[in-house]
Formats: C-alpha cells, sequence, structure tokens
C-alpha cells in the first residue's frame, strides 16, 4: 500500500496536471491501486488530502525556485533573482489557489494565511541581512518595508496575464521594474550600485 507521503506527492502531481477541481478521490485511489476508504482513514475528507497536496507542490516549487537562481549572485541581486524565478513559475500556483478561491474558500484561506506568513517571515530574514551588510538602509522600517512589498509583488503574480502594459513590455519586466524601483527606494549607496549593475547585465541578455 502507498504511504501517506506517496500519497500526497502522486496527488500534488495530479494537481498541478488536472487541476484542484478535476482531482477525483476514486481517480487517486485507482491510480495508486488503493481503496478510496483507505485514503480517508488517513486524511479525513479531500480537503485535508488537497492541503497536504498543495502544501507539498508549493514547497517544492520555492526549492526550485531557490536551486534555479543564479548562485553566482550575492546581495540584492541574489534576491532579484528568486523573485524573477517566482515570477515565471507562478502560473501554475495562480491556477491552483484561483480554483481553490472558488471551489474551497476556507482552504484558500487557510493556504493564502500560511503562504503570507512565510513570505513575510522569508522578506524578513533576508532584508535584516541586507541591513547588516549595509545595502539596506538601517533607518528602514522593516515590518512596513516588508508588507507593503509583499502584498504588492503577489498583486502582480495574481494578476498575470491580465496586466494592460505598454507595447514592447512583459509581464516579467514589469514584474522587474516593480522590484528594482521597491529596493532602490530603501538601499544605501553601495545597494544602489549592486542594483544598477544587476540591471545592466539584464539589459544585456536581451
Amino acid at each position: 500500500m502507498a504511504s501517506r507521503e506517496q500519497i500526497i506527492k502522486r496527488a500534488a502531481e495530479m494537481i498541478a496536471e488536472l487541476g484542484v477541481k478535476s482531482l477525483r478521490v476514486d481517480d487517486l485511489a485507482r491510480d495508486l491501486a488503493m481503496s478510496k476508504r483507505t485514503l480517508y482513514e488517513m486524511f479525513g475528507d479531500k480537503q485535508e488530502l488537497l492541503y497536504h497536496s498543495i502544501k507539498h507542490l508549493f514547497q517544492n516549487e520555492a526549492q526550485e525556485v531557490q536551486k534555479s537562481a543564479n548562485l553566482l549572485q550575492t546581495g540584492i541581486p541574489a534576491l532579484f533573482e528568486i523573485f524573477d524565478n517566482m515570477m515565471a513559475r507562478s502560473a501554475v500556483r495562480k491556477r491552483i489557489m484561483e480554483n481553490l478561491a472558488k471551489f474551497y474558500p476556507e482552504l484558500y484561506e487557510r493556504i493564502m494565511t500560511e503562504n503570507r506568513d512565510y513570505g513575510l517571515a522569508m522578506l524578513r530574514e533576508k532584508l535584516t541581512l541586507l541591513v547588516k551588510e549595509g545595502l539596506v538602509a538601517e533607518s528602514v522600517n522593516i515590518d512596513l518595508s516588508i508588507t507593503m512589498f509583499y502584498y504588492t509583488s503577489m498583486g502582480l503574480m495574481r494578476r498575470q496575464g491580465r496586466l494592460v502594459l505598454p507595447n514592447g513590455v512583459t509581464e516579467q519586466d514589469a514584474f522587474r521594474y516593480t522590484i528594482v524601483n521597491f529596493f532602490r527606494g530603501i538601499a544605501t549607496l553601495k545597494g544602489v550600485e549592486q542594483i544598477d549593475v544587476y540591471i545592466a547585465e539584464k539589459m544585456k541578455e536581451k
């Protein structure tokens, strides 16, 4: 019989491929050669199975984002690389969260709250480190900064595919522009120098 971890992994794969609404417990049980009753005994109900599977999916995504970031980058550019990769991979996450909001609103709120808390904690850790490195001004209100940045960046990701932009400007360009200018506003002169070098390198890639 499949283990709890194997069930969660397979359900996560099916959610990524088919979507939240299309995942049927009958199909999952058949795919894993186990009974539907056993699945319910292990997870209680479909929403709990969805919760653990989506959490697994998002955790794997976060790990892949970290791995795919340019390891040669440090300081503020290293953070930019992470955000760039998050935006590039956000389509599946966006689709899943929209389906959750429509069909499982309570589960949507639960996952949204956990994602927000994780995102804010990660940003607080990164921003505190940048202050210690002399790249972000010590006078910056860290809690206010990470809160404003989090909701701005998440808002852009959720509107992916629906942004009306000037000709020749991609959504990735708009996302990067927003991030760069936010950090330029709180960076020290040393931090601004890093940002300028990063932008120059990105321009060369085009």
